[in-house]
Formats: structure tokens, C-alpha cells, sequence
């Protein structure tokens, strides 16, 4: 049995045993990495060098395959996703004619090879898996071709429009970018379109459903960047670049102008309802109705009519603050609360329905009693003679400028005119410091004269035709109100657009 390693033949004896065996793979092992080591330092190949350096830029080619998408944050606007990036590109440097297969290497080698710095421009936080090694892979083609695979977890920001929460539709992305490579370096292309993502399908999310999605092929730009002269360095001008003066070198500090060459995946989000319809709108819409039962109720059931409407309306106001409690917090008004602020409206009119119904119903019962009140008998001669001495005064002090009047509250005891009281309030003149006053006075009078010229409006049926009117009006209303709000909020299927 004999061993080749670098090109020495040593010789075991066939019955040698387990250490002999082991020592053999320990030689191939050690030979297998001195001879890549060796073929890569032979042919000058330099990891730090894009392929084809002096010429066109290289063209990385990529697929995906989506593991998972969970995570997904409102409050925070962004979503967490895995996904198998895969990167195609050709090295011609690693180009080899022994063999006619594919060879699958180590993961590890990526560390002594020239790879695309990619990375996520959207993502807030990412990592690759390394349980149990780094997950990763390379795969190199006799013509140089090379296959990059990688295992990364990101939280990508997405922003997100909460208008139409929770019946509402998301567009999110994620990108793919050189860091420094500039487009005449590097240019990122999806390799099949939209066949180049896989896994879509498979996806199960527990609050979305994904709908449409494409794949996008762009460019960004960058601000200026920052150089920094160092005379150290100079070996690479004369490398790099040898017409460039030697005796400075420009390091980059920072990502430089120019176009920059990015891939995105765009793809849409739609929310399911069914958890919102049980937990908030069905509460919210039983809490309505429950406050409609008062109509039936009588309205001299006053404890229990006025004990219904006040529950219902600190019941919908804890539901509110609940459902408020989730959601996010932001400046605008989403669908949810245009739902809620209006159930809750309508648990508050139910409320202030009956304190109509009472106060109308007191206002009755008040001119009833009025109306049963004995009529006094005409005053004597005496107290008319008195009565027309007070108004030749008053015609007296209207020509001098003054205005007098006079209030007679009669006191009947027993068919007999008791005691007058006289009271005489002499207005002598108008100044602007009591024109405030009197306009107070006067909207205070205007507010008590309507509200006297409502309550004595005649109702046919007396004070339950607004119970019976309210039975029909509320119920009517808000399903007018249901039907608008669900034609209006509720989205159909979109076909997808392009986002800009």
C-alpha cells in the first residue's frame, strides 16, 4: 500500500495497522492544503484584487430561498427574515482543466478568497449562522465559476402606511448592495428574474398572508467621500496604479461618489382581520347594541335606564384604551379608531337620548301641575288705582331718559290678596362696561327661551314617540355606518406596481 503527497511515494506494509491508517489521512489531509495553498500562490492569485481588475466589471448574479419571515413590528416598522443568499460570479484565476466536475470546498476557504462585499442597506441588525460551523459554501466550476451560499437572519426596516390598520396592505423589501465596490466594479443581477427567489410559497405567517412580490434591479448613490494621503502605502500606487505620483496614496475613509449597484425583493403583506373582528369590532358592536336596549326600557325606570347607558359607556371606554394599548402610537388616525371613536358615540347619544326623554317627561309633568293651580280672584280698587300710579311713573321716567320696572308677585292665601311686593329696577344708563354683561345675560335668556320652545314643542303620543323613534333611528344609522366603513377600508386585491 503506498501514499502520494506532493509528489513522494512512501511505502506502508499492508498489514499495518490502525496508526498507520490514521497517520496516511493525516499526510493527505496536510498535502490536499499545501497543494490549493500552493496552486493559489503560484498563479499570483491575490484575494485583496477583484477578478478581472483591469478590465470590465464583475457580474455577481444572485438567488434566494426565504426560510422564514416572522416578527413583524408595527411599532417598530420593520420584520425579521432568513433567507439562503446564494452568489454567482466567475474567477478565471481559479480556473483548473483536471477535472470535469464541480468541486464542492470547505466554507472556510472563503476566508483565502476573493468574495462580493455584500450587505443590507435596510437592515437594522443581521448576522450569518454559525451553528454548527459557519453556514456557508463554496463550489468552483473547472471554468472558474464560483458558487457563494450563505445562511443570514436579518431585521430589515419596512415603512409601513397604518391608514387602512388593521385592514390594510404592506410593501417591503430587502436590498442587497456593494458596500465599496462602485458599478464599474461590481454589478448585482437577480440571476432568473423573478424565478431567482424560491420558498414564497411555503411560507406560513400567523397575522399576514404574502401576496404578490417581484425582484428589482438598481442603483443608488452615495455623498462624497473622505480621502486621507499616507506615504507608507505607496507600494500599492505603484502596483495599482503606476502612472499615479509614488510618493502619496489615497486611502477611502468612506464610501465614494458614484453609482453604487443593488438588487432588491419587494413583496407585499396582507393583514388578516379575523383576530381584530374578535377581539375589538364584535365587543364593540355588541356594546352598541346593548345600548339600544334603554328604549324598550320605561321612562320612569330611571335607575335602570341611566345605570345601562352609563356601563355601556365606561365599558367601551376601557375596550378602547385595550385596543389602544397594542396598537402604535402615531399622528395620524388609523381605521380602527375611526371605528371605535364611533361606537363609542353611539353608546354616548343612547345615554343622552334619555336624559331627553327625562327631561322632556319633567317638563310635562311640571305644566300638569300648573294647569291644576286655582286662578286668584281680581284685585280691589284700591291696588288697581295703586297699580296705575305705578305706571303713570314709569311713562314719567321713560321721557326723562330712565326706564322703571315693575314686578307684582301676588301672594293668594285663602281667595284673599295678601302683601304686594314691589320690586323697581332703575336702569338709568348704558355704558360700555355693562355691555359684556348684558350680552351675557342676553345669550343666557336666548338659551333658556330655546330651551323652553323645545320642551314645549307638542309630540303626538307624548314623551315614548322619542323611544320609538330612537328604536328605528340608531339601529338604521349605524348599519349605514358599517356599510361605509367596510366598502371604504376594506381593500381589494391590487395588482402589483413597482414602487418607486
Amino acid at each position: 500500500m503506498t501514499t502520494v503527497c506532493c509528489g513522494v511515494r512512501m511505502a506502508m506494509p499492508k498489514a499495518g495497522g490502525l496508526l498507520f491508517l490514521l497517520l496516511a489521512m493525516s499526510i493527505d489531509i496536510r498535502c490536499r492544503a499545501q497543494t490549493l495553498d500552493s496552486l493559489l500562490s503560484s498563479r499570483g492569485y491575490d484575494r485583496f484584487l477583484r477578478p478581472s481588475f483591469d478590465s470590465n466589471a464583475v457580474e455577481v448574479n444572485m438567488s434566494m430561498t426565504i426560510s422564514s419571515i416572522d416578527q413583524i413590528s408595527e411599532v417598530n416598522m420593520d420584520y425579521t427574515i432568513t433567507v439562503f443568499l446564494r452568489q454567482y460570479w466567475k474567477d478565471e484565476r481559479l480556473a483548473f482543466s483536471n477535472a470535469n466536475q464541480s468541486l464542492s470546498l470547505d466554507g472556510r476557504l472563503a476566508e483565502k478568497l476573493w468574495v462580493p462585499d455584500t450587505f443590507i442597506p435596510n437592515a437594522k441588525e443581521s448576522f450569518m449562522h454559525k451553528v454548527t460551523v459557519d453556514n456557508r459554501l463554496i463550489r468552483l466550476d473547472p471554468d472558474g465559476g464560483i458558487l457563494y451560499g450563505m445562511r443570514i437572519t436579518a431585521k430589515a426596516a419596512c415603512d409601513m402606511d397604518l391608514g387602512k390598520y388593521p385592514m390594510d396592505s404592506q410593501n417591503c423589501t430587502l436590498e442587497f448592495e456593494s458596500y465599496g465596490y462602485k458599478t464599474d466594479d461590481i454589478v448585482f443581477h437577480w440571476k432568473n428574474g423573478n424565478a431567482s427567489i424560491y420558498g414564497v410559497e411555503s411560507l406560513k405567517l400567523q397575522q399576514f398572508i404574502i401576496g404578490e412580490y417581484n425582484v428589482i434591479e438598481g442603483t443608488s448613490r452615495y455623498e462624497s467621500g473622505l480621502y486621507l494621503k499616507h506615504k507608507r502605502l505607496s507600494f500599492f500606487s505603484t502596483v495599482l496604479y503606476p502612472n499615479r505620483n509614488k510618493s502619496y496614496t489615497d486611502i477611502l475613509l468612506s464610501p465614494d461618489t458614484g453609482q453604487h449597484s443593488n438588487v432588491r425583493f419587494c413583496f407585499k403583506l396582507h393583514r388578516q382581520a379575523f383576530y381584530f373582528i374578535f377581539q375589538t369590532y364584535l365587543p364593540a358592536t355588541l356594546l352598541v347594541v346593548l345600548s339600544w336596549v334603554s328604549f324598550w326600557i320605561n321612562s320612569e325606570a330611571v335607575p335602570a335606564r341611566v345605570a345601562l347607558g352609563i356601563t355601556t359607556v365606561l365599558t367601551m371606554t376601557t375596550l378602547i384604551s385595550g385596543a389602544r394599548a397594542t396598537m402604535p402610537k402615531i399622528s395620524y388616525i388609523k381605521a380602527i379608531d375611526v371605528y371605535l371613536i364611533t361606537c363609542f358615540l353611539f353608546t354616548f347619544a343612547a345615554l343622552v337620548e334619555y336624559a331627553a326623554v327625562n327631561f322632556r317627561s319633567s317638563r310635562v309633568k311640571a305644566s300638569k301641575r300648573k294647569m291644576s293651580v286655582p286662578v286668584p280672584e281680581p284685585l280691589n280698587l284700591q291696588e288697581e288705582s295703586e297699580e296705575m300710579s305705578m305706571k303713570k311713573l314709569n311713562n314719567e321716567g321713560a321721557d326723562a331718559g330712565a326706564r322703571v320696572h315693575t314686578i307684582l308677585d301676588i301672594d293668594v292665601d285663602n281667595g284673599n290678596a295678601g302683601k304686594k311686593k314691589v320690586q323697581v329696577d332703575m336702569d338709568i344708563s348704558e355704558d360700555e362696561g355693562d355691555r359684556p354683561k348684558k350680552m351675557g345675560l342676553s345669550f343666557r335668556n336666548g338659551m333658556r327661551s330655546f330651551m323652553r320652545q323645545v320642551s314645549q314643542v307638542p309630540l303626538k303620543g307624548g314623551v315614548a314617540v322619542i323611544d320609538k323613534y330612537s328604536r328605528w333611528l340608531f339601529p338604521i344609522s349605524y348599519s349605514l355606518f358599517n356599510i361605509f366603513y367596510y366598502v371604504y377600508y376594506n381593500e381589494p386585491w391590487v395588482k402589483w406596481t413597482t414602487p418607486n
